[in-house]
Order: C-alpha cells, then structure tokens, then sequence
C-alpha cells in the first residue's frame, strides 16, 4: 500500500472516531435530567386539558431547570397523559408527593402534583382556574 492511501486511511479513522464522540458528548450532554414520583389515585379524575386518568397507580416524570415543565404520567411503564405545568414556589417543602384535585360539577380535576422533596408545586391549567373540563363530563 502507498503512503497515500494509509494516509487516507488513517485520516479517515480519525474523522469517524471525531464524528462518534461529538455525537457522543451531544447524547450525553444534550438530555435534560428528569425526576420521578409516584401517585396513586383512588378514582379517575381529568388532567385541565380533559385527559381523563383511571383509578390506579402513577408515576409522574417532571424535567428539572424548566419553570413550565411538560409533566407525564405513566401507568404500567406506558405513556398515558401529559399537561403543560408552571412551577410555583411554596415557603416549605413537601413531605411526600401529593396531587392536588378540585371538583368541577362531579368531576375530579388534579389541579396541581406536589412532588415529594420539593419546595414548589406543579400547577395545571391558566392562574384563574379555568379548565377544559365540562362539568359531569
């Protein structure tokens, strides 16, 4: 083999080991951290965007370093729902995680997740309370 080709060869090892761990260090680096907490609900209950959640057992996956995190629930390790959330502060930190429910006509609507560890609460739905649940839907 000619000096050029090994040259060739080597230059193009070198870029391929490049091109690896830039994509790499962008995989890493890249993904937010996300933390996890578990609910349960003892009845169904709506989400402010009208999703509507089943008695049972949850865990709720919130990014960190957002103040309007996209919260999700996963019931049995699939994807069930998610609601857009604003943080908001409180003077002390949660015991354990909570949800916040209100009800609109009978309907149960979680209003807020107060994760365990936490000085603040996730906040469903617009400051004045409006939803888009119908009553008794």
């Amino acid at each position: 083999m000619n000096v050029k080709a090994v040259r060739f060869v080597l230059s193009l090892a070198t870029a391929m080991v490049v091109a690896t761990s830039v994509g790499l260090a962008r995989s890493w680096f890249g993904k937010s951290s996300t933390k996890s907490y578990s609910v349960t609900l003892d009845s169904a209950a709506k989400l402010r965007n009208g999703t509507e959640l089943q008695a049972g057992n949850y865990t709720v996956k919130v990014p960190e370093n957002t103040q309007t995190p996209e919260v999700e629930f996963y019931s049995g390790g699939k994807l069930v729902a998610k609601e857009q959330a604003k943080l908001q502060s409180q003077s002390v930190k949660n015991d354990s995680t909570a949800l916040e429910l209100n009800t609109i006509g009978n309907t149960s609507v979680i209003t807020a997740v107060d994760p365990g560890g936490m000085s603040e609460k996730l906040v469903f739905g617009s400051a004045n309370g409006s939803a888009n649940v119908q009553p008794g839907s």
